[in-house]
């Protein structure tokens, strides 16, 4: 019951800053809008350079994975600002646990993100383009546990650059690096087969299009290079691989307050 207080907390305060959510509507739309004439310039111009992709999944793809991509709440500053003004000291010492309570406030920031923006992004977006997404029962199907496993890599990115915070004054620059990163290589952007094949090869065995790119593409029911089972294989590799990196920074930065007397 605790940590359902701590998500329904972090809904209730997304719902109070109304600017911030209008703004971010509006951020989000024109992400869509930008994305899906640029395909469909491409589509039209350079139709051999597209490979398998013809213009509607191309603007299928564009709108899907915006939408995915604005249903993860990010929460960054929940961890960093604690430990910047010391509260982090007072979190620890309270019964309940902080990387759970850090998990749970994430997770109501991504139910209104899901529900208040994503949500009806998708259904606007259904009637400004004329575009229905063809999505099959069993593509459906397949994409819920990748888009769960998606966002707890999502989450763990997230506490891992705010786990930072204990050996950084700041932070900022490590989140320009992977925002940077994440653009070019989880496939928010451009579809990840997109690029050259020796080149994918090397980005499917990072995490980042395992953000984004995947969860998309198997939403919209695009052939894998490899099969579903090996793709969650893979989804699990590379949470467990990233969990604990992040989790060794935080207990690392941990240990290091409570040395320091905090």
């Amino acid at each position: 019951m605790t940590y359902l207080k701590f998500i329904s907390k972090a809904f209730q305060r997304s719902i109070a800053y109304k600017l911030e959510y209008y703004m971010g509507l509006l951020n989000a739309f024109l992400y869509i809008f930008i994305f899906t004439s640029v395909w469909n310039t491409v589509s039209k111009e350079s139709p051999s350079s597209l490979g398998s992709w013809t213009r509607d999944s191309l603007i299928s793809y564009a709108i899907l994975s915006t939408l995915i991509k604005v249903s993860f709440g990010r929460n960054e500053s929940l961890l960093t600002n604690k430990i910047k003004t010391g509260d982090i000291v007072y979190d620890i010492l309270k019964p309940y646990n902080f990387v759970l309570m850090y998990f749970s406030d994430s997770l109501g920031v991504s139910l209104f993100q899901l529900f208040a923006r994503a949500i009806p992004l998708l259904v606007f977006s259904i009637f400004f383009f004329g575009l229905i997404p063809e999505i099959s029962y069993l593509s459906f199907f397949k994409f819920i546990p990748v888009y769960f496993m998606s966002f707890l890599l999502f989450i763990c990115f997230g506490f891992l650059i705010s786990s930072l915070a204990f050996f950084f004054t700041e932070v900022f620059s490590f989140m320009i690096l992977y925002s940077a990163l994440v653009t070019l290589l989880s496939g928010s952007v451009i579809p990840t087969n997109l690029f050259p094949e020796a080149m994918q090869k090397i980005i499917f065995w990072t995490p980042f299009p395992y953000l984004y790119y995947f969860p998309t593409t198997v939403l919209i029911g695009k052939e894998l290079d490899f099969s579903y089972t090996e793709l969650i294989f893979r989804y699990l590799l590379e949470v467990s691989t990233v969990a604990t990196i992040t989790f060794s920074i935080y207990f690392s930065g941990k240990r290091k307050l409570e040395f320091a007397g905090g």
